[in-house]
């Protein structure tokens, strides 16, 4: 919010006043470099998405995380089903009948 109204003084003041964080607040987060623990997330999202496409649609969490847990990545399975859930990523039920 307060980044789509950064342009105009004013309401940078009104937007950080509204979402109760100071001006100093707001602009020191804005120039804050990005944290370790979201460039990890975006690696492993990106191989997620890779193992995804090339599994077919088929890996869970459990599966999902052994195969980045066997290509040398540190990761949980709750961490790994978090990064999944938020980007919609799911595996698609295969029923042999």
């Amino acid at each position: 919010m307060v980044e789509e109204l950064r342009h105009e003084e004013v309401a940078v003041n009104l937007a950080c006043k509204t979402i109760e964080v100071s001006r100093s607040g707001y602009y020191a987060w804005l120039n804050r470099p990005e944290s370790v623990r979201s460039i990890e997330n975006q690696n492993l999202l990106s191989q997620i998405l890779k193992i995804h496409e090339k599994t077919k649609q088929t890996y869970g969490s459990p599966r999902m995380t052994e195969e980045l847990v066997g290509g040398g990545f540190t990761c949980s399975e709750n961490r790994i089903a978090k990064l999944m859930r938020e980007n919609k990523i799911a595996s698609e039920a295969v029923r042999n009948i």
